[in-house]
């Protein structure tokens, strides 16, 4: 019996698979980019002025918050209150509409882990002197990225010129070495031991998220479709869009993923011939690329911040196999089930509603308080 008479199979061409390597080089500018702005702001913020006070600085000592040239009492902060909700609405908003785009590129988390990874890169020496150098230079330089995460944490509730003047001669009060030891502390460890591991049991972020985003939003998944049934073969079969295998019917290919899903209930999976096999080659590249070992063919789970490297390992696997790229890319459900358009989404609507609300409350009360 011929491959394309095979119960569950479909010759019919899938919408969502793209023909061609999605544009990666881009990906990775951007990411970069995010993070060198993100590092920039964070450590430049504490040394702008404006009009000689400072952009932003919550002056604990006198109970005043300078905001761009504002100074608020802090029992009249209510401003900067709605200002804080309006971020948080806009931060829903952007999920509703493009997914995890802050875990993937702007996230604190994210940004220092990039960058620690960077700096592992940095530090990664050749020769047998490199075994015993690298450690070293490698704690050191992120034992001083730290320090100065650490001080210029402090420096958004004091003077950040005082902290830096104060350093050389150890003139900096009993609670501002603390605080400056206790960051720099935190920063070190965390980035070092935790990584993502933060993103999957402390941050609340991903639990939320299944209130946050619908049908359409798009996110990283599986074409199980095209990939399944899973399995190695021999070079030079062509992939399914180039087979009359075609593509798996959606209950089939539900099927199959729950059969390697779950193997203890399931039972051993069946053998197929080459003829029969989806496009995963069941590597397992994607699995070791994930920053925390999460098997994106298993299904969606909510600790995946969707940094998109499972879909790098994956579309080099189709590259050297010859087959088209995007056997793991990032679109929506909607999309996959192939929806017609949506005219109207309640979840955007009310957030960039609650946006609106809360940027015209903070601008009114900002422009009160001047």
């Amino acid at each position: 019996m011929s491959s394309i008479q095979r119960p569950g199979y479909s010759a019919t061409a899938h919408p969502a698979a793209p023909t061609r390597r999605a544009p990666v080089q881009r990906r990775h500018v951007a990411q970069w980019l995010v993070l060198a702005l993100m590092l920039g702001l964070f450590y430049g913020v504490p040394w702008l002025r404006w009009h000689d006070a400072p952009l932003l600085l919550f002056d604990i000592e006198a109970r005043r918050i300078h905001f761009f040239g504002l100074g608020l009492r802090t029992d009249a902060i209510v401003p900067l209150l709605w200002l804080a909700l309006a971020g948080l609405a806009a931060l829903c908003l952007v999920t509703s509409l493009y997914g995890r785009l802050w875990c993937a590129y702007a996230c604190p988390q994210t940004v220092l882990t990039r960058l620690h990874r960077a700096v592992r890169r940095l530090t990664t020496l050749n020769g047998r002197a490199g075994g015993r150098t690298e450690p070293v230079l490698r704690h050191a330089l992120w034992a001083a990225v730290s320090l100065w995460t650490g001080i210029t944490f402090v420096g958004y509730f004091s003077p950040i010129g005082g902290l830096v003047g104060g350093l050389p001669a150890f003139e900096l009060g009993g609670w501002k070495v603390f605080w400056i030891a206790f960051y720099a502390l935190a920063t070190w460890a965390n980035v070092l031991f935790l990584h993502e591991q933060v993103c999957t049991y402390l941050c609340p972020y991903g639990r939320v998220q299944p209130w946050l985003t619908d049908a359409f939003t798009p996110s990283i998944h599986y074409d199980a479709r095209r990939g399944e049934p899973r399995g190695a073969r021999a070079a030079g079969g062509g992939s399914v869009m180039q087979r009359a295998r075609g593509l798996l019917d959606p209950v089939t290919a539900r099927d199959y993923v729950f059969r390697a899903a779950h193997p203890a209930s399931a039972g051993p999976r069946p053998t197929f011939s080459d003829a029969h096999l989806g496009d995963c080659t069941d590597c397992d590249a994607c699995v070791r690329a994930c920053p925390i070992g999460l098997d994106i063919r298993n299904g969606r789970n909510d600790s995946c911040i969707e940094c998109n490297a499972c879909t790098d390992a994956c579309d080099d696997t189709m590259a050297r196999n010859g087959f088209p790229a995007g056997l793991i890319l990032r679109t929506s459900i909607a999309r996959i089930e192939q929806r017609p358009p949506a005219t109207f989404r309640a979840r955007p609507l009310l957030f960039g509603a609650l946006t609106a609300l809360f940027l015209v409350l903070a601008i009114t009360g900002l422009l009160a308080a001047s």
